[in-house]
């Protein structure tokens, strides 16, 4: 849950972003559920970088510089749940409309000037997706560890069967990899604020996929997303600087997971195999992930 300096954050957010912001992510929920992508004409696609996306005047190429974006991290940074992806992506399967960073750098002050994260990053891929980055960058979200704690080898052994020995043997190995991938985390947020001194780095965890309940296979990857988590805040605290800040997106993703009502998780039981199953979708992108963002305040005016 939000703590209550979290949700007076969230108050403050919503009102420094004003009707205009509400109306911006109303009409772009719309127009990502309608499937007709709702971006701007003028928008740029994530996957462009500042220096190969045109500036229309000095001023706005001054506002890229001091309110520069970067997304870091893995397939939930990438928006690999909000197909269709961007063709110069390839098979780090960026969004081309969806995801998280797009919707943060159209309705926040912060400009994206790219979205370097990739399905099936590991922490070991962060050094390389900074190189080329601005010194100048201001803010940067990133998920990462979530490959490296074996969650790919957890849907791969317990989807076929959640009760097959094979599946608590995966389960088990990830979370007895768990103490020993913090360090691993904390060296790599640091690695990021090192690198970009001016930027603000925001980490954020992963949501629980599913809802409580739906099924064994469920719960167990459910139970094991909230120790991966833990991690995760452990990590950004053991670093204590003020600019690595852990944004929490549980809440934000309640009540929404696979097999609820309305699901902000992508899954089609159709096709097992589909790359955007397992996922935040553009509801989870839009509503779970960027609002995560604003109720904890990461989204201040720089």
């Amino acid at each position: 849950m939000k703590s209550h300096s979290a949700n007076s954050q969230s108050r403050n957010s919503q009102s420094r972003f004003g009707a205009r912001g509400a109306l911006g992510l109303g009409l772009l929920i719309l127009g990502l559920v309608a499937g007709v992508g709702a971006v701007p004409a003028t928008a740029a696609p994530a996957s462009l970088t500042a220096a190969s996306a045109p500036a229309s005047s000095a001023a706005s190429a001054s506002s890229a510089s001091s309110n520069g974006y970067v997304a870091l991290g893995d397939s939930f940074t990438s928006g690999q749940g909000a197909p269709p992806y961007t063709i110069a992506s390839g098979a780090c399967l960026v969004s081309r409309y969806g995801g998280y960073p797009t919707v943060t750098g159209l309705l926040s002050p912060y400009r994206l000037t790219a979205n370097r994260a990739c399905s099936g990053a590991r922490t070991s891929d962060i050094p390389a997706q900074l190189v080329g980055v601005s010194a100048n960058t201001k803010l940067v979200t990133l998920t990462i560890g979530g490959i490296d704690a074996g969650s790919n080898v957890i849907v791969g052994a317990c989807a076929p069967d959640p009760l097959a020995p094979a599946c608590d043997a995966a389960i088990t190995a990830s979370l007895a990899s768990l103490p020993g991938l913090v360090p691993v985390l904390a060296g790599t947020y640091a690695g990021v604020a090192q690198t970009l001194t001016s930027a603000r780095i925001a980490v954020l965890n992963y949501p629980l996929q599913f809802q409580p309940g739906v099924s064994v296979f469920g719960d167990k990857f459910n139970a094991g997303t909230l120790l991966l988590n833990q991690a995760i805040q452990g990590a950004v605290a053991s670093l204590a600087n003020p600019r690595v800040v852990y944004v929490d997106a549980t809440q934000e993703f309640g009540n929404h997971g696979i097999g609820s009502r309305i699901p902000y998780i992508a899954f089609n039981p159709a096709d097992l195999a589909a790359p955007a199953n397992f996922h935040p979708n553009a509801l989870g992108n839009s509503l779970g992930y960027y609002r995560a963002l604003v109720n904890d305040g990461v989204l201040r005016r720089p």
